[in-house]
């Protein structure tokens, strides 16, 4: 099935491993629905979770270059074991300020930036299974 990210365990322990920024880092446990992790005005993140796993990430940030943003997205691109094209697409959208989307490891990362340089980020499961 590819219907999610991972476990909330396993999303959490992978995007951990991987992340040194203490304020972005994700607590051992989160309930089931839309579950705002941080949001500082640079950075907001959420997660869509169902039964303990995760369903959907999103990403917004309100500066795309910035290196806290940057090390975010890297928690999850490392820690899923993705690095590819992601970066293509993320270079494309901030470019056009328009949609722009890529598959790795049948993960999708959908991007889209405003016309005022709102990058928002979506990691959904479009094939295969989480590793957990």
């Amino acid at each position: 099935m590819h219907e999610d990210l991972g476990s909330y365990a396993y999303v959490q322990r992978v995007y951990n491993a991987n992340m040194r920024l203490a304020d972005y880092r994700l607590p051992a446990a989160a309930k089931d629905g839309t579950v705002k992790f941080f949001d500082d005005g640079l950075i907001k993140l959420t997660m869509q979770i169902a039964n303990g796993r995760v369903t959907k990430i999103t990403i917004v940030t309100t500066n795309p270059r910035s290196s806290a943003y940057m090390q975010v997205f890297e928690g999850f691109e490392f820690g899923f074991d993705a690095v590819s094209t992601w970066i293509q697409n993320y270079e494309e959208t901030t470019r056009t300020h328009g949609p722009s989307k890529g598959i790795v490891k049948g993960i999708l990362a959908s991007y889209n930036t405003t016309a005022d340089n709102v990058l928002t980020v979506s990691l959904t499961r479009v094939a295969g299974t989480a590793p957990e």
